[in-house]
């Protein structure tokens, strides 16, 4: 029997499992061009990045992820999963018994290409991606303008591969896109309906969503940016707890675009996908401001649009406030499963999110639109109000006081014609990099990483040992990773002075 089409997903270079000749990859975009039937994660702790059906190897303890829930979410994101004994299989039963998600298990014995065939299959039929014959309406708005068409094609082909049938988009348009009208016919015979409604500018982001939302005429309904995607199963996985009645929400997979110009070239050797979240369905905590659900994880029942009141003249966080007024109003349910993607690029020009003083003006009007609201002021009361903030990150509570990087008067305060150093390879150090860029007398020495030489994102990659005493005492190290606390540990034993959190700025780009 022929076994599916395989690849290993391992970037830290983990044994692999016996008798394996399928494709080993360390980059999720080499998992996007080879699309195999099943992506086995070396390390299930890893998390799962795209919309494949996913096989995460589980090597922790189950002590270790009794302790640690980032660690944990990180795990369940998987499809199924391989584990080593008895103990983790029991303990992956025993927690998703709560969710009532199935979890196809397989031991390394049965690694076989017949085993791994049927498991697919039970992945496939329990999972949402078997395309199905029948199933609810289902009405996605999508705002576009302003950007590419290929955005809005990557968008809409995501809508079109879901394995649920019935999925409707309705259009809105508030600014030019090239090649709209083209794609549009393209996709209309693919799609149970596909309007466009044109919003005159200058207008505002929640009028253009309020205008979708009018227009809804299906059983289910959700929002997607025309920038994002949905994996094929986001709707088969979430329509059933959305049609009992609750506001259904799935985990995310952020994705980095490679940025074109001169803030961040594009590096193919760079891994551009992490996992995000797989949020509990706490709408407490969420209205107080302690769990974040992204805009394209949601689907919610119809009967719900007329709880959601009029366009708020928002133009910043009018979908968390469309998410806020769906929690006001039904509870949030969670598949227990990660099933979009969300895209972002450096620089300010297309993401509204950095905009700081947006932020600030949105927060304080939907704190006052709330102000007074009984029924959010009754479930912040159930104990979410208690809880402790968020760590910023994934930080844990305690952190070392070091001078911060919030913003961009705090590294355009930075000297100039000193060594520069960033600790940190991944998202943080992309982010950081960026954002130095922008301040042109600022130069970077060098990136540092714990364990590894050579270079990243084209700059000097070094250990921090290797660095001489001049630039220990007289350098600039900014810690752009979520291992604050190790990492500022290591710097000054070996003697630095200047360190920098860069933490408050990395969240602008990961915690929204």
């Amino acid at each position: 029997m022929t076994g599916p089409r395989l690849a290993l997903f391992n970037p830290a270079g983990l044994p692999v499992p016996a008798g394996w000749d399928g494709t080993v990859c360390t980059l999720s975009r080499q998992l996007a061009a080879l699309a195999p039937d099943l992506v086995v994660a070396a390390d299930a702790a890893d998390g799962k990045r795209t919309g494949h059906p996913w096989l995460g190897w589980l090597r922790d303890d189950p002590d270790r992820l009794r302790r640690d829930r980032r660690r944990l979410d990180a795990v369940l994101s998987h499809d199924g999963f391989l584990v080593e004994d008895a103990a983790q299989a029991r303990f992956l039963a025993d927690t998703l018994s709560a969710t009532g998600r199935a979890a196809p298990i397989l031991a390394p014995e049965d690694f076989t290409p017949d085993r791994l065939a049927g498991l697919l299959a039970d992945i496939r039929a329990t999972a949402g991606f078997t395309p199905a014959a029948a199933g609810p309406g289902v009405d996605y708005i999508v705002r576009v303008g302003g950007r590419d068409i290929g955005f809005v094609r990557r968008c809409l082909d995501s809508l079109v591969a879901q394995s649920a049938p019935g999925i409707g988009v309705i259009l809105v348009r508030h600014g030019p896109v090239a090649g709209l009208e083209a794609e549009m016919e393209r996709f209309r015979p693919l799609l149970r309906r596909l309007d466009l409604i044109d919003v005159p500018a200058p207008t505002t982001r929640s009028a253009c969503l309020w205008a979708g939302l009018r227009a809804v005429a299906a059983d289910l309904f959700g929002m997607l940016d025309d920038d994002d995607a949905l994996h094929p199963n986001h709707v088969a996985s979430l329509a059933p707890l959305a049609l009992a009645g609750s506001v259904a929400i799935a985990g995310s997979v952020q994705v980095w675009d490679d940025a074109q110009g001169p803030v961040l070239p594009a590096d193919p050797g760079v891994e551009h996908r992490a996992f995000h979240a797989l949020p509990p369905p706490d709408r407490a905590a969420f209205l107080a401001w302690n769990l974040a659900v992204h805009s394209s994880a949601f689907l919610a029942p119809s009967f719900l649009l007329p709880a959601l009141g009029p366009d708020p003249g928002l133009d910043f966080a009018e979908d968390t406030y469309l998410l806020r007024r769906l929690a006001r109003a039904a509870p949030f349910a969670s598949s227990w499963r990660v099933s979009t993607d969300f895209h972002w690029r450096q620089g300010g020009a297309d993401n509204t999110a950095f905009r700081s003083d947006h932020r600030a003006e949105a927060a304080i009007r939907i704190a006052d639109r709330e102000r007074l609201d009984p029924v959010i002021n009754a479930l912040r009361a159930t104990g979410a109000a208690q809880l402790p903030p968020v760590p910023a990150w994934g930080q844990p509570a305690a952190r070392p006081d070091l001078p911060s990087l919030a913003g961009p008067a705090d590294f355009h305060a930075l000297p100039a014609d000193r060594p520069l150093y960033v600790y940190g390879t991944g998202r943080g150090g992309r982010i950081v990099l960026g954002e130095i860029a922008k301040h042109g007398h600022l130069s970077v020495t060098g990136l540092l990483d714990s364990q590894s030489t050579g270079t990243a994102f084209g700059l000097p990659l070094h250990r921090p040992g290797d660095l001489p005493e001049s630039h220990l005492h007289d350098g600039i190290f900014i810690i752009a990773s979520e291992y604050l606390a190790a990492m500022a540990a290591t710097l000054q034993a070996l003697g630095a002075v200047h360190l920098h959190d860069a933490t408050p700025h990395i969240r602008l780009y990961t915690a929204l």
